[in-house]
């Protein structure tokens, strides 16, 4: 389903590409499209549990999800080079397991070339703070990407993929829950 509505977004995206003519001159511009941003499905959810080996509600120190995804590029056309601002949400929930009242949660950004290999990927860490007894909490992340590329009218063949960095056991337990 998710190969589906990339192809037809990507059809979309194709079919949005037109050519403009100057008028009284030869130059021809093309309209640049952003690279496309998408949410690892695998990667969209962690758990934290408590040290042992308990995976029950009681066991849960914190838990989060990463919501809508938004973005918007900036080309610089005499560099070859685009400036992706991402922005994303998250929900995150304290648990019954939970001490203290810091979650910290690892995300990482990859960006991938046209055939889907990965050629960058970084992780980084947001920290949750759970003022007084709030049980959950909202937060809204932003990272700035820069790429550079041979000619700008590839930069729509690229993909930007986001994801929770999880543990082996984490990607087991998302994948077996979905």
């Amino acid at each position: 389903m998710i190969i589906r509505s990339l192809i037809r977004l990507r059809y979309l995206a194709m079919m949005s590409l037109f050519v403009l003519a100057s008028c009284g001159s030869d130059e021809v511009e093309f309209v640049l499209i952003c690279p496309q941003v998408l949410i690892i499905d695998d990667a969209l959810h962690i758990t934290q549990y408590a040290p042992g080996e308990g995976r029950d509600l009681l066991d849960v120190r914190f838990d989060a999800e990463i919501g809508r995804v938004n973005w918007v590029c900036e080309f610089f056309v005499d560099e070859n080079r685009v400036e992706i601002d991402v922005s994303f949400g998250m929900l995150a929930l304290r648990g019954p397991a939970a001490e203290g009242d810091v979650a910290r949660f690892p995300y990482f950004v990859a960006v991938a070339d046209p055939r889907g290999t990965i050629l960058a990927k970084q992780v980084f860490a947001i920290d949750i703070q759970f003022p007084g007894n709030a049980m959950e909490v909202g937060h809204l992340e932003r990272v700035f990407q820069t790429l550079d590329y041979a000619q700008l009218s590839q930069a729509e063949m690229y993909t930007i993929y986001i994801g929770f960095q999880l543990t082996p056991e984490q990607l087991a337990h998302a994948r077996a829950h979905q």
